[in-house]
């Protein structure tokens, strides 16, 4: 000790003034806890040179004084040399502060006084009313020796400590430094994790140890220091380190470094790396009593078992760090740190790094270096860096045995240690030594290239299995890749495929193909006559291989009989083939994604396929669509694909092939859009989405001729396909381009002009729309298109506008803002052309309801409003010729809904047309007449109801044949007839519903307003209600707020027990429970009985598994007032007594409990062991319940663990403390149980990562 303290003052010595200054700067802030500023005005900014001024420095201690700083380290006179500096501070002309501002001042000197000396200045200070702090070499030196050892290390280049406890400057700038210029600064900006850093800040106020697990490269250490400095600025008296490894006993540095009274967070980076320190430190972590110890351990995600082990005795927390998204890894692209904006380097830097921000930042910084030569070349100078920083003590690059066995596992991906004959076989197959093999593999543990868990081996990441993949199977051939191929594409398929795509993509087609193409051929060649094995290897080497995939599928065509009589069509459903991909489609429609030597032929191959099989070529067209949409890399090569692909079909179509024409007219309607939605997955099953606009360019305008004209040219052979095309070219809701569309109508204009017909009402249509939708387009110049409208604006067309009820389109017409002006607008224009005088004038009228009905599909129209207006208005200005017109309306059998305002404008004329519309209805056969009855019958006056219309109100709801919808409040008038006539009618359709099965609905009116209906009838009115109900349950309007549940129930209480005796007694997994709102049963304090036998009922009938809620929870839902909750509270609590011993009574209810009545639980819990404490029925009963629906990554067996220790803590509250000893005894087991089957959790996501 004394030795250190003297090589301590020799080089305080030593130092020079500006070296003596910074590190007595550094001393006091590290001295004075609550300092809040210093300035160091006497030091050059970033220069370790001194100026001259006074003070040298001063600062703001406690309670925001000031104190002045002077530094000297002159050896002579170092009184007189104070002296001059307290003058110097005290003399307001320099300092410009007046004396009574200034607390004390502090002189630091690396030199001794003598007693008198150290007098001397005090008594002078003193006279001159000023506090005075010397600070010499002795004070100094103690102070670096027993609490500051990191100045010893940072100011006099001597170590204390062995420099595993670091500041967080110290380690990040030593982090920053100890790799190559590609690794990534830990002082980078900090991005996203927000919700991590909020769950951090929340654990480490309860809690002192938190463990932060991730893979490599999403920045634990990063987030570890962030959420310790945010903790810190809340929390000031804490003081920071890092535990940095250094492979040395850590103890000593931690009895150094830790004061007793202090507070500390520590930060442990890289813990199962350090495992022996980390248990050290757990250590001190116990012992530690008065200031406060918290650590955050930092740890790889294959490791965590390791730590739990060592930290089973305390309390923790865990919190999973996951991998980047794609759009947090863009967002740090386009900071201001990259400022990449480029959307090709930002899809090529994504997919390279896979979520890893330490690989996104380096590939950010060579894409910044490299440009262009970033996006055309591979990357392997980006993996070769990154691989270096793994290894900068130890030699991979030239070590074959750590390569090959990295390859392997990299191929494999886990490797399971046990199975000897399976490492064996792979061993041999590569002529590798087995005993090399595994001391390769502890090498590549040790520096955690491979994990090791579980007795398996695993990859550290996929980038690095697919770049050591590459460079040992394929670019360097230090492992054969023929005797990989050859040896394990059977077995292992999707190693090989997951292994060779990803070195395509990163380090480019041909030098992959160049180094492999041998190989493959010699496969192809060996298992040419294995059809079976042909394919499936052609399934991952088609891109490769495009000739032998062409060829295969060319011979299987070949061999298939030509079609007889074949039907050709395009159409499909839209979610047809979306799941089920037929063979040769799918094989061919790849190569339709690239422009090659295969394009054309596997398009025309897929043709031929379809020809002979005509009932693929929707699928066909489908796959079309999905690989040849316009997109952006596209525009680079000026739409290649799409342009060869319309002269091919063009070229076909003129030689004659039908089924060309076919495919064409469908999917010309997609490639005339001016924008189109890309859907393109992504990388781990994502999937990205977008619009991507056409411009207008030669090549753009070129495809839209060649479309246009052939169009044109299958317009004779089928005409009305083609005008379905240009029918759809008309606005989306995306843009157009009006500079495409002024082309397009170069073209368009004079072929509708000279080819389309306005006696044809569907062409008179299309042209019509498509001059409105052009009206709306802002930015066109080519007004061609006006010129059509005198030759299609027929008296048809006009007719077919007036009656078509169409909001959107008629506001060109009609000035409203209003809808209610729209109407009165409407009506008039209606009765203005259609009021006619007699019956000769009805045909315009028919043929106009007939032309909207033919494009009803496009038109959007409402036409039964315009209908109804005409009937009616006409009705109203001669009754003879409306009721005629509506006559000759209904002989029509239009499928258009009932004419309510007709109805109700003739039967409130006078009863005598009332009985002539009844009998045109009665004697009208059409299946919905039954429809029109009945909402005549709720049109009919009241003065108009007699014994007749009594009679046939009855027939009328006796005979419904087709589900039907009643206003019974409606029909109450006919109980001036007969005061039972809803009852009858109420019966009627309880039997109809019972025994005919047919749907008829109808208001909850006699449940809500008039339960007199019923007459007592208990039995019907339970049995509607429960009909109703069952029927009302999908559109949930059927007594929304049971309202008329509330009245049966208070007029029948055994109405509640039926009711779940009816709906609750069968398991159903669908079962609405949280929507049956009936916490009215609570409302008074009563007897109970009928609730406790419905629960009896419930438990003793419905199957129970746990999985969703006990229908017996329906009887707690949403309890409202605090009477409710305390009369079910009281309720429950003597069911438990009662049933203390059921356990499927106690089961349930506790279920019901948890959801229902949470904040209950440990008081009604505490009950029921007070009743029943036995150990044996306790563990009959599932008390922490299944966790539910989790998101992210989730260990369930963790997750139950806190559950039963949470029901640890419950049972530990409870105070007859002897009867619960088996109970905890036996809780504690379940929780080491589950922390048991969490740790085969881990092994099988360890193994099998993909699967999870």
């Amino acid at each position: 000790m004394s030795g250190r303290l003297q090589l301590i003052e020799q080089k305080l010595l030593a130092i020079d003034g500006a070296g003596f200054q910074n590190l007595c700067d550094t001393y006091l802030t590290m001295r004075e806890n609550e300092y809040s500023s210093l300035n160091r005005t006497g030091s050059q900014l970033g220069k370790l040179k001194t100026i001259i001024g006074t003070p040298d420095s001063f600062m703001r201690i406690s309670g925001n004084k000031l104190a002045y700083i002077e530094y000297t380290t002159q050896a002579t006179s170092i009184v007189t040399k104070i002296k001059d500096d307290i003058d110097k501070c005290l003399d307001e002309s320099k300092t410009g502060v007046e004396l009574s501002k200034i607390n004390k001042i502090i002189v630091c000197f690396n030199s001794r006084l003598k007693v008198s000396e150290e007098t001397s200045l005090q008594t002078y200070a003193s006279e001159k009313e000023i506090n005075i702090e010397l600070i010499g070499i002795d004070t100094i030196a103690l102070d670096i020796l027993s609490k500051y050892y990191s100045l010893a290390r940072d100011f006099l280049e001597m170590s204390l400590d062995t420099g595993q406890i670091l500041p967080f400057e110290t380690f990040i700038s030593e982090y920053n430094n100890r790799a190559n210029q590609l690794s990534t600064p830990l002082d980078n900006l900090f991005f996203h994790r927000q919700k991590e850093l909020e769950s951090i800040q929340s654990i480490l106020t309860s809690n002192n140890l938190l463990i932060l697990s991730g893979v490599a490269g999403v920045g634990k250490t990063k987030i570890g220091i962030q959420a310790i400095n945010v903790f810190k600025e809340k929390n000031p008296s804490y003081i920071s380190y890092v535990i940095a490894k250094k492979d040395v006993d850590i103890y000593e540095d931690l009895k150094i470094q830790l004061k007793e009274d202090k507070n500390y967070i520590l930060l442990i980076d890289d813990a199962n790396r350090q495992l022996p320190n980390l248990s050290q430190i757990f250590g001190f972590f116990k012992s530690k009593k008065k200031g406060n110890l918290k650590l955050v351990i930092t740890v790889r995600n294959y490791a965590l078992s390791d730590i739990y082990n060592l930290c089973h005795d305390f309390n923790y927390e865990t919190i999973d760090i996951p991998k980047f998204s794609d759009e947090e890894i863009i967002e740090i692209l386009e900071s201001d740190s990259f400022k990449i904006k480029n959307s090709k380097y930002q899809k090529k830097i994504v997919q390279i790094a896979d979520g890893n921000a330490r690989l996104a930042i380096m590939g950010a910084r060579l894409a910044l270096e490299k440009q262009i030569e970033f996006l055309l070349g591979d990357v392997g100078d980006l993996f070769e860096s990154y691989f270096k920083s793994y290894a900068i003590d130890f030699d991979l690059f030239s070590n074959k045995d750590l390569l090959n066995s990295l390859a392997l596992v990299s191929f494999f991906f886990t490797i399971d240690r046990e199975n000897r004959s399976f490492i064996n076989k792979i061993l041999l197959d590569f002529n590798l030594d087995y005993y090399k093999f595994n001391e390769a593999i502890e090498q590549l543990h040790q520096k955690e290239l491979v994990e090791i868990q579980y007795n398996h081996i695993r990859i550290s990441e996929q980038v690095m299995a697919t770049y050591f993949f590459y460079i040992v199977f394929i670019r360097d051939g230090l492992l054969s890749f023929e005797t990989l191929l050859f040896n394990y594409f059977e077995t292992h398929k999707y190693n090989i495929k997951d292994s060779i795509i990803p070195a395509n993509n990163s380090f480019g087609y041909e030098k992959v193909l160049s180094k492999i193409n041998p190989v493959i051929d010699k496969y192809i060649g060996v298992n040419k006559g294995d059809h079976s094995k042909l394919l499936e290897f052609l399934d991952v080497f088609w891109f490769y291989k495009p000739d032998a995939t062409l060829a295969y599928f060319l011979n299987k065509i070949n061999l298939i009989d030509e079609p007889k009589n074949p039907r050709y069509s395009a159409f499909y459903e839209r979610n047809d083939f979306v799941h089920n991909r037929e063979l040769t489609i799918d094989y061919l429609s790849r190569f339709f994604r690239n422009f090659s030597d295969s394009f054309i032929p596997s398009i025309e191959l897929g043709f031929e396929y379809v020809r002979k099989k005509p009932e693929h070529l929707p699928e066909f067209v489908r796959r079309i669509r999905e690989t040849l949409l316009f997109d952006e890399p596209d525009e680079n090569y000026a739409y290649k694909r799409q342009s060869t692909f319309i002269n091919l079909l063009k070229v076909k179509i003129e030689e004659g092939f039908y089924h060309y024409s076919v495919a064409f007219i469908e999917l010309a309607k997609t490639f005339l859009k001016h924008s189109f939605h890309i859907t393109h997955g992504g990388r781990k099953n994502s999937i990205t989405i977008y619009d991507y606009p056409i411009t207008d360019s030669e090549e753009i305008r070129e495809i839209r001729k060649n479309i246009w004209e052939t169009l044109f040219y299958c317009f004779k052979e089928s005409r009305s396909e083609v005008v379905k095309v240009i029918n759809e070219y008309k606005p989306e809701y995306r843009n157009r381009n009006p500079k495409i569309i002024d082309f397009d109508l170069t073209l368009l204009v004079p072929f509708i002009s000279e080819y389309f017909s306005p006696k044809s009402f569907k062409e008179t249509f299309v042209v019509n729309e498509l001059i409105n939708s052009l009206n709306r387009e802002k930015g066109i110049t080519n007004l061609s298109y006006q010129k059509l409208k005198p030759k299609f604006d027929t008296l048809e067309y006009r007719n077919f506008r007036r009656i078509d009820w169409n909001r959107l389109r008629d506001k060109d017409e009609y000035d409203y803002t209003d809808w209610r002006k729209y109407e009165e607008l409407k009506t008039e224009n209606l009765k203005e052309h259609f009021t006619f005088s007699s019956n000769e004038n009805f045909n315009s009228f028919f043929d106009s309801i007939e032309n909207v009905l033919k494009v009803s599909e496009v038109s959007n129209s409402q036409i039964e409003n315009s209908i109804d207006i005409i009937i009616s208005e006409n009705f109203i200005n001669n009754n003879e010729v409306g009721f005629d017109l509506l006559e000759q309306y209904l002989d029509k059998n239009y499928n258009i809904r009932t004419l309510y305002k007709t109805l109700f404008t003739i039967n409130n004329t006078s009863k005598k047309w009332s009985l002539s519309l009844w009998k045109l209805l009665k004697k009208w056969n059409n299946e919905y007449s039954n429809h029109w009855k009945i909402d005549s019958l709720v049109r009919l006056p009241n003065e108009h109801i007699d014994e007749y219309y009594y009679n046939e109100a009855l027939d009328t709801i006796q005979g419904i044949n087709k589900p039907s919808y009643i206003y019974l409040d409606q029909l109450s008038k006919f109980n001036v007839i007969d005061e039972d006539f809803l009852k009858k009618v109420i019966n009627i359709i309880f039997l109809k519903i019972e025994n005919e099965s047919i749907r008829i609905t109808y208001s909850d009116y006699p449940f809500t307003d008039n339960l007199n209906i019923f007459k007592e009838d208990y039995d019907l009115l339970k049995k509607s209600y429960f009909q109703q109900f069952e029927l009302g349950k999908s559109g949930l309007s059927f007594d929304y707020q049971k309202t008329g549940f509330k009245n049966i129930y208070s007029k029948y209480p055994k109405f509640l027990f039926d009711f779940f005796s009816h709906f609750y007694t069968k398991y159903d997994v669908h079962g609405d429970i949280k929507g049956l709102e009936i916490s009215f049963i609570w409302d008074n304090s009563k007897d109970y009985s009928n609730i406790e036998e419905i629960i009896d009922l419930l438990i003793g009938k419905e199957l129970y598994f746990g999985f969703v809620e006990h229908s017996v929870s329906a009887l707690f839902h949403n309890l409202k007032s605090d009477e409710q909750k305390q009369n079910a509270y009281i309720f429950i609590k003597d069911f438990i007594t009662k049933n203390a011993f059921e356990s499927k009574s106690i089961q349930i209810i506790f279920d019901t409990i948890r959801e229902c009545m949470v904040e209950k639980y440990e008081e009604l819990f505490h009950n029921f062991l007070s009743v029943n404490s036995g150990l044996d029925f306790f563990k009959n009963i599932d008390w922490i319940g299944n966790a539910g629906v989790q998101s992210g990554e989730v260990i369930w067996g963790e997750l139950y663990a806190k559950k039963w220790t949470n029901l640890l803590e419950n049972v530990d509250r409870f105070h007859d403390k002897l009867a619960i000893i088996p109970i905890k005894d036996y809780i504690k087991s379940k929780i080491q149980e589950q922390y048991r089957s969490a740790e085969s959790e881990r092994m099988r996501k360890f193994i099998m990562p993909n699967r999870f």
